[in-house]
C-alpha cells in the first residue's frame, strides 16, 4: 500500500500493541476499524463512533480528494474528529480505516486531555453516568 499524500510505500509498525501502516516520508498513518480507540489516549466512549454519527462527512482540508490506502478506488471522507475541534480525518467509506495525517494523533491526544480534564471539574448527574456506560458498548457499524 502507499501514502495518499506522497506516494511513498507504507510500512508496518507497531504504536501503543496496535499495528499501523506508516509514511515515513509523511508521518502520516492508516489504521484499520476499531485501531482508533486503542492508539488514542484513553478517554470515555467509542471515538470513532463519536466521530462518525451525526458528521456531514463533507468537510474541506488542504490534501482535498484521498484515495484509500487499503482501497485505492474508493475516495475517502472528510469527517471532523469528535465534532468542533477542526481536527479533519480521512474515513473510508468501505473497509472504516482512518488515515491520519503526521500530527494528528497528537492533536486528537491533545484534545482527548482537554476533554478529560474537563470532565474531571464538573460532577457528573446519573443520566451523564449511565450515557458513558451506553458508549462503552460495541455497536455495530
Amino acid at each position: 500500500m502507499n501514502c495518499p499524500r506522497d506516494r511513498s510505500a507504507l510500512v508496518d509498525r507497531e504504536y501503543h500493541d496496535v499495528g499501523v501502516l506508516v509514511c515515513d516520508t509523511c508521518g502520516g498513518m492508516f489504521v484499520d476499524e476499531g485501531e482508533l480507540n486503542h492508539l488514542a489516549d484513553p478517554t470515555v466512549g467509542d471515538l470513532e463512533f463519536s466521530t462518525l454519527a451525526g458528521d456531514s462527512h463533507t468537510h474541506s482540508d488542504e490534501f482535498g480528494p484521498t484515495s484509500c490506502p487499503r482501497d485505492p478506488d474508493v475516495e475517502m471522507e472528510k469527517v471532523e474528529f469528535n465534532i468542533e475541534t477542526n481536527i479533519i480525518l480521512d474515513h473510508c467509506p468501505k473497509c472504516h480505516g482512518f488515515w491520519l495525517d503526521g500530527k494528528e494523533l497528537a492533536r486528537i491526544n491533545d484534545e482527548i486531555g482537554q476533554l478529560n480534564e474537563a470532565a474531571r471539574k464538573v460532577p457528573e448527574p446519573p443520566l451523564v453516568r449511565f450515557s458513558q456506560f451506553i458508549w462503552t458498548l460495541p455497536f455495530p457499524r
